[in-house]
């Protein structure tokens, strides 16, 4: 082989090798060879942007009316040079921002649909509003059931990222193709209700009026809706003109979908990953109790990085140690709600596991009872006694000992509407065996609720019974006066 031979061998072996270990998209590559003299032109590289939002950036197309836009200054006012603000924005789309970017990229979406959680629940899986609409889409109940979001006692497809990422964009699609190929009417329709949508369209058409989302009379809600969301792209188009730095966000997967292979205690599936129980919690919020649904969904969202040491300790493991049902011989003396709070779940659950219609059993009989459940028992037997002061009620004893109502209500057999007694001994069991209650109680203290007419922030805080000062501390609310109707206040109850 000859030297020039050679050369051009190592040339395509480092352009070969340089192909394999870098993460750059190569558009061209060249390699020119003159006959006196091999050359190798160097290849022109597009990188993959490092940053999510360089990767948004260039991918945005709605924009503001010129005639809206000083109609929208007051949403461009609340970023600007609001550094604090920014920084919430970024830190709260760094677990989830990601995929429903993605997800929207591969269904050929506009990006900007990607963004509405920001708007929705600033990302926040356990939002939950005063009408009851929850996860970051933040789904009605009923709009959920429509788009294939399953609730029961384990599990609520509303708080699943990935089920309601789905669910919501399928939905966004659907309103895009009712309003002809609007997007500004898909998402007021989103988030007002197509009926509402029309009902504005055919007043506006009715008036010869334009029939544009800017036009139309809808709630002051939605009416803000939209606004803030486009005044959010032109801060991510430019920054500088806000007076502010947008702190970055790794354009990379934050979690990967990982398969198991049924029902799995979350604690178990944390130790397996060697990660805390905190972790599990804020990537699968959709599982409500100690352990994923036994009808599925059959995954867990990991970490990046994490699923491959989870998946090894996991096929170690013996089937006999994941969660199972075990058959629970009914005793003389028994009754549902006993054995309900024996094994820390409800009755209606119980009935159902065992396809029963009333609450009559009998002493000898079996029935089907979770396992992990009685695992949690024994783990973490011990409990505290709690003797009850003037003053006290089950809401305070809760908020204090960081457990929800209904575990202290399951635990000591309680009646809800019953008073409570000055010395009545409440158990309180210890916080690792409820460990679920330490990220998922946010569901029960997080409210997004929308400023009404005649609202002020002393008059919101006294409703719920909480500092103003919290109020605008939570919200980065500088001047208390400038509050307006449809703008949307985060509260932690």
């Amino acid at each position: 082989m000859n030297k020039y031979s050679i050369a051009i061998s190592l040339a395509v072996l480092c352009s070969c090798t340089s192909t394999i270990i870098s993460k750059e998209v190569i558009k061209e590559e060249a390699i020119v060879i003159d006959k006196d003299r091999p050359e190798i032109i160097e290849a022109n590289i597009e990188k993959e942007p490092y940053d999510i939002w360089e990767r948004i950036r260039v991918e945005l197309t709605l924009t503001i009316p010129e005639d809206q836009i000083a109609a929208t200054s007051i949403y461009r006012e609340r970023l600007y040079s609001n550094q604090t603000a920014v920084n919430r924005i970024s830190k709260s789309g760094q677990r989830y921002l990601y995929h429903t970017l993605s997800r929207a990229q591969d269904l050929n979406l506009p990006v900007e649909l990607a963004l509405l959680p920001f708007v929705e629940s600033e990302f926040d899986p356990y939002a939950k509003s005063v009408d009851g609409a929850t996860g970051i889409w933040q789904f009605l109940p009923a709009t959920g059931r429509e788009w294939g979001l399953k609730s029961n006692w384990w599990y609520d497809g509303k708080k699943d990222v990935m089920a309601s990422t789905e669910a919501a964009l399928g939905f966004l699609t659907y309103l895009n193709k009712k309003f002809e190929g609007d997007w500004l009417l898909a998402m007021a329709a989103y988030n007002a209700g197509p009926t509402r949508v029309n009902r504005a369209i055919r007043k506006n058409k009715n008036a010869g009026k334009s029939t544009r989302f800017w036009d139309l009379d809808l709630p002051k809600e939605t009416t803000a809706y939209v606004p803030k969301l486009l005044v959010l792209c032109e801060l991510i188009r430019d920054p500088d003109s806000f007076d502010v730095n947008l702190p970055s966000i790794a354009n990379r997967a934050y979690f990967q979908k990982v398969k198991i292979p049924g029902q799995l205690d979350l604690m178990q599936a944390a130790d397996l990953a060697g990660l805390k129980p905190e972790t599990i919690y804020e990537l699968n919020p959709g599982f409500n109790q100690w352990a994923t649904d036994p009808s599925g969904p059959h995954y867990l969202l990991l970490p990046t990085g994490v699923s491959d040491r989870f998946i090894t300790q996991l096929d170690s493991l013996d089937q006999d140690d994941l969660v199972r049902w075990d058959r629970y011989k009914i005793r003389r003396g028994d009754n549902l709600s006993r054995i309900a709070s024996r094994y820390k779940i409800e009755v209606a659950v119980l009935k159902e596991i065992n396809g029963m219609s009333s609450d009559l059993i009998i002493a000898g009989k079996e029935i089907m009872v979770p396992r992990g459940s009685a695992w949690a028992n024994k783990q973490s037997p011990r409990e505290r006694i709690y003797k009850v002061e003037s003053g006290d009620s089950l809401w305070n004893i809760s908020k204090k000992f960081k457990v929800s109502i209904e575990d202290i209500v399951l635990w000591n057999d309680l009646k809800i509407e019953k008073p409570l007694q000055i010395n009545q001994a409440i158990k309180i069991f210890s916080r690792y065996e409820r460990i679920r209650q330490d990220v998922p109680s946010k569901e029960l203290r997080t409210m997004l609720y929308p400023v009404k007419s005649g609202d002020t922030v002393s008059r919101i805080a006294s409703k719920f019974d909480i500092k103003a000062s919290q109020i605008q501390e939570w919200n980065e609310i500088k001047d208390p006066s400038k509050i307006f109707p449809g703008q949307v206040l985060k509260l932690f109850l």
